[in-house]
């Protein structure tokens, strides 16, 4: 979400007159767009701002800026903070920035403009025609999340959830589409919302629907989605719409009751287990990945096993875990029987081990199957030509083996390795 919003105000900056340069100290305006998800995300931030005072130095002129979710969180305090930054933009409000920048280099008055927007000024910016990848672009169908997670600092540097209009989004798709785009991901801290602020009938099965059928649109792909919505309807709609991918991302967090009402999830582990066993059921083939935190606070050994126990009965074909980390203004912040760091990363060292057994095996097992693929592009560290399947795993074609970005193309999978898939074209 933060690489699109970092594509819309690059887009921006591109129409006002600017380009892109390849290192800072060439650049007339220096923008750092954050996140603050997690404390180690943001002390990168202020790693990246340390070089401001060298950058400026040699370059008087320039425009710095911080935009994102640890200025939104931060705000006028981030100023006080770094003498050199000249502005901070809040996550409602990045498309103040060419305004902003334009007003900077005629006024060296510092801004801070964070204010949150009942109607979010960047949702309604398209995606950019020349993003990262020429076939495959994001899309934003909403922004925040209204769910108050105890760990999560999303609401607070997102604000409540608010949906875009369907036709809005559906032009979008079709721009994007006319200009080469062959998958589309849709975004949103919490997807399976969508449409419910809009009072209008809006649903997020009825988007995937109507977005199956814009013509030259080859896959749909979405990110994320909270447990607590994940209903029959959007499995019904995945099974019957064949350019979704059969792919869902659905956070757990702890495999432990106790933890996930401390965590205010809203379901619990046999909840979650139910909705698995119904996308099984409907799409056996479909992959499902997760997001995991240990060490919440107050999480036993016996809470800590109860998560091991859920990874080996659900089997994900991925997750991305992290140790507990307080958020500023979270109600877990505060609270008491902090797990102890050397406790945190001892279960987050037997997470991993666990998953990458699993994910390891679903990979071997792949073997010898024929899978179809978009090509993406050529690696820069390998060389080799790759795409993703359409349960979102890598596979890097054997060296000599290629095909033409954007292609669709069938491969055989002759070898499953840690990470990735390695195939041949099935000509």
């Amino acid at each position: 979400m933060n690489e699109h919003d970092s594509e819309k105000m690059a887009d921006l900056l591109e129409k006002a007159g600017y380009y892109p340069v390849s290192a800072p100290e060439d650049a007339d305006v220096y923008v750092v767009n954050t996140c603050a998800i997690r404390e180690k995300a943001e002390h990168k931030v202020y790693s990246a701002l340390g070089k401001l005072k060298t950058l400026k130095t040699k370059k008087p002129g320039m425009v710095a800026v911080v935009a994102g979710c640890v200025a939104q969180q931060e705000k006028e305090r981030l100023l006080k903070r770094v003498d050199r930054l000249d502005a901070v933009l809040g996550t409602h409000n990045i498309a103040d920035l060419p305004k902003i920048v334009a007003r900077m280099q005629q006024s060296r008055e510092r801004v801070s403009s964070t204010e949150f927007s009942s109607d979010v000024p960047s949702l309604h910016i398209p995606a950019p025609r020349k993003g990262a990848n020429p076939f495959c672009s994001w899309v934003s169908i909403m922004q925040g999340c209204s769910n108050f997670c105890t760990y999560c600092v999303v609401p607070f540097t997102r604000g409540p959830e608010q949906s875009r209009a369907q036709d809005e989004i559906l032009a979008e798709v079709e721009q994007i589409i006319a200009a080469g785009v062959r998958e589309v991901t849709l975004l949103g801290q919490n997807v399976n919302a969508y449409g419910k602020d809009l009072l209008n009938g809006s649903s997020f099965p009825l988007l995937l629907r109507r977005l199956a059928a814009i013509q030259g649109l080859s896959r749909i792909r979405f990110t994320t989605s909270h447990p607590r919505d994940f209903d029959q309807d959007l499995i019904e709609a995945m099974s019957e719409t064949d350019k979704v991918c059969e792919h869902v991302h659905l956070p757990l967090q702890s495999g432990s009751n106790r933890i996930l009402r401390a965590m205010n999830r809203g379901y619990s582990l046999e909840d979650y287990l139910a909705k698995v066993r119904a996308l099984r059921h409907h799409i056996p083939q479909a992959a499902i990945t997760a997001d995991m935190i240990v060490g919440f606070p107050g999480e036993s050994e016996d809470d800590f096993r109860h998560t091991l126990a859920a990874l080996e009965e659900i089997r994900f074909d991925q997750i991305f875990s992290f140790k507990f980390s307080p958020r500023p203004g979270t109600a877990a912040e505060h609270l008491s029987d902090q797990v102890p760091e050397e406790v945190k990363s001892d279960r987050l060292a037997r997470v991993h081990e666990l998953q990458d057994r699993i994910t390891q095996a679903y990979h071997r097992a792949a073997e010898g199957a024929i899978e179809e693929i978009l090509v993406e592009g050529v690696s820069m560290r390998t060389g080799q030509t790759f795409g993703r399947t359409r349960t979102n795993k890598i596979v890097n074609l054997d060296h000599g083996d290629s095909a033409i970005g954007g292609s669709l193309v069938k491969v055989a999978i002759v070898k499953g390795l840690k990470h990735s898939l390695t195939g041949r074209i099935v000509r």
